[in-house]
């Protein structure tokens, strides 16, 4: 008699979604077109996790939606929630990476068209009037994860919450301001880049989410988690060391996801029964994660080069390594993508 297949857990997440247009500047090197912003990575990784992942978006309905949408389904994330409107937008974000006279990498991000100058489409939330219809179709999840500060956002948020969705919010700014105030009091993880928002901790005095998470790029994180908020020291994690750095971007984005695929399986129960040691190992999870795609361009370049095995062995090397490891083999199993213009996506 075969047992009954366990179910995956279930990731929504809603806001920033877009078509990174990756360009390297090694002139060998073919650009490349990517489902990205910080949701759609995170959930395109947990879905690479072995989780079902469903974001949430208002696309346009146009070249940039078929490539971004293309690239989620390939790898099996469900689109069910993404609407394609006259008044929505499909952002397009142009990453390129260089490197330096001393051969460091550098990655920059560009929000025009190179050719024409103009403004690449921009990111639209979701209307505060359509959650209701979104609901309605939505599965009950483990997690929702949220990017942005928005209405809809905090809706959806508070829906999941009564539900036992695990909370995970993690803010590119912060707006003082009564809606900031609300996604705090709905969240039961934050996790913000010093880079982004650099005052947190001298605001907030006092814990207001579980677990708050504060990202220092090479130099670790630092955290503070107490289910009873109780916590008033912030604890550091030093980063992993790597022999060098293909492409950085993307690093958070993967922390976001191993931290949620060891935290939050079975929701807020799994997240309540954590202690101390159950966080720190999470944290140093999604940090090993981070430090192997920058091995490789992209946001989720990982995906494309190795397997779950392969990952799950790199993983035990990097975390079990005294010194900083080497990933000699790289394989780009994705086609380059044919030559266009950006103005044809939009």
């Amino acid at each position: 008699m075969t047992s009954k297949l366990k179910k995956k857990p279930i990731c929504v997440g809603s806001e920033l979604i877009a078509l990174d247009v990756v360009i390297n500047g090694n002139p060998k090197v073919p650009l490349k077109l990517f489902a990205g912003g910080s949701c759609g990575n995170v959930l395109t990784i947990l879905s690479f996790l072995n989780w079902e992942a469903f974001p949430v978006a208002r696309f346009k309905e146009n070249n940039a939606s078929k490539e971004l949408l293309s690239d989620l389904k390939k790898w099996n994330v469900h689109t069910t929630l993404i609407s394609q409107t006259v008044d929505g937008s499909t952002p397009i974000i142009i990453q390129r990476i260089k490197k330096d006279k001393n051969g460091n990498s550098l990655h920059s991000f560009q929000f025009k068209n190179p050719d024409s100058g103009e403004w690449l489409p921009a990111y639209k939330p979701v209307l505060g009037s359509d959650v209701g219809k979104l609901i309605k179709k939505s599965p009950l999840a483990s997690v929702f994860y949220f990017d942005r500060v928005n209405r809809s956002a905090i809706d959806l948020a508070k829906y999941y919450r009564e539900k036992g969705s695990l909370i995970f919010f993690e803010p590119s700014s912060m707006q003082e301001n009564k809606q900031f105030e609300e996604c705090l009091k709905v969240a039961h993880i934050i996790k913000f880049s010093y880079d982004r928002i650099k005052n947190y901790s001298a605001k907030f005095t006092k814990q207001q989410v579980p677990l708050e998470i504060e990202t220092l790029g090479k130099d670790g994180l630092r955290y503070r988690f107490s289910h009873s908020l109780s916590a008033e020291q912030w604890n550091t994690i030093q980063s992993y060391k790597i022999s060098y750095v293909v492409d950085a971007a993307g690093s958070g984005d993967w922390f976001s996801a191993g931290l949620i695929s060891k935290l939050a399986v079975n929701g807020i129960k799994s997240f309540d029964r954590c202690n101390e040691s159950n966080v720190k190992k999470a944290l140093k999870y999604g940090q090993s994660l981070g430090a192997l795609n920058c091995f490789f361009d992209g946001a989720r370049g990982l995906m494309y080069s190795i397997d779950q095995r392969q990952l799950t062995s790199l993983v035990k090397k990097i975390q079990s390594s005294e010194t900083p490891i080497t990933l000699i083999q790289k394989r780009e199993d994705y086609e380059p993508n044919r030559k266009f213009s950006i103005g044809s996506l939009y």
